[in-house]
């Protein structure tokens, strides 16, 4: 709609209305932040030299995701959500990834369960990651019902599938969103996430670093770890942090993905 005064208007699409009253929710919630560093030199510098030798560009969310899934199922305590005064615990891992689109000409997030994510390779989930991209976007997985209500009940509706057993078995609990992407800003994204975890990438870069007493240049990634502490304390939350980063550092599912590297 055009206004008369230089300015236009554009009604906002369903998807958005959703967004945003899910971000409303997670801002009544109560969760804790983690704004940490993680060293990925070993990891980008796999990718890039597998990239190199075969042409070939997998996902580095998809890698995230691996290590993401595998520190949840050593801290299952996380794989968890509150509903009422119980916590109900998921036995499958699933880790959502959120794809960025454009829904109805406004930017809007698909949300790509990974379903089993602990036992897929990153060759799997790099898979499913770039079949979502290349399909026609939902905004919100069953989003059809969201053209069909009147917007003000959107927020009860998206309160009700936060403490929902079939959308948690559907959906998970945690999720991974790259917003570093190509971005070229440098610091941490602050994100609060659907679920109990979210894992938000924020700007990788080269920073120097001591390693054995040696200056050097290392590839850091600046992660935010948003933990819902209804569900989970803060002690298990580091130790899962602190395992996350081990597992992000060592590389190991681009090494199963690609073979070992190439030397001269």
């Amino acid at each position: 709609m055009k206004g008369s005064s230089g300015y236009r208007i554009e009604r906002l699409t369903a998807q958005r209305r959703a967004l945003a009253a899910g971000q409303e929710l997670a801002r009544k919630r109560h969760l804790m932040y983690g704004l940490v560093e993680a060293d990925l030199s070993v990891p980008r510098g796999l990718l890039r030299e597998h990239r190199e030798r075969t042409g070939e560009r997998l996902s580095f969310t998809a890698y995230v995701v691996t290590c993401v899934a595998r520190a949840l199922a050593e801290f299952p305590q996380l794989n968890a959500l509150r509903r009422g005064r119980s916590l109900v615990f998921l036995d499958e891992v699933i880790v959502e990834v959120l794809v960025e689109r454009n829904v109805g000409g406004q930017s809007a997030v698909s949300y790509l369960p990974i379903r089993h994510a602990d036992t897929k390779t990153l060759r799997d989930i790099h898979r499913e990651i770039r079949e979502a991209q290349n399909s026609t976007p939902e905004a919100i997985a069953g989003q059809r019902w969201l053209d069909a209500i009147p917007p003000a009940v959107v927020p009860y509706l998206m309160r009700w599938m936060s403490r929902s057993i079939p959308w948690a078995l559907r959906l998970g609990v945690a999720g991974v969103n790259n917003v570093g992407m190509g971005a070229g800003a440098v610091g941490w994204a602050l994100s609060p996430g659907a679920g109990t975890l979210a894992v938000t990438i924020g700007s990788i870069g080269p920073e120097p670093r001591l390693v054995d007493g040696h200056l050097t240049e290392r590839e850091i990634g600046r992660l935010t770890i948003t933990i819902d502490h209804d569900v989970v304390d803060g002690a298990p939350a580091a130790r899962f942090t602190s395992r996350l980063l081990e597992l992000l550092a060592a590389g190991e599912s681009v090494t199963s993905a690609t073979g070992p590297p190439v030397r001269p």
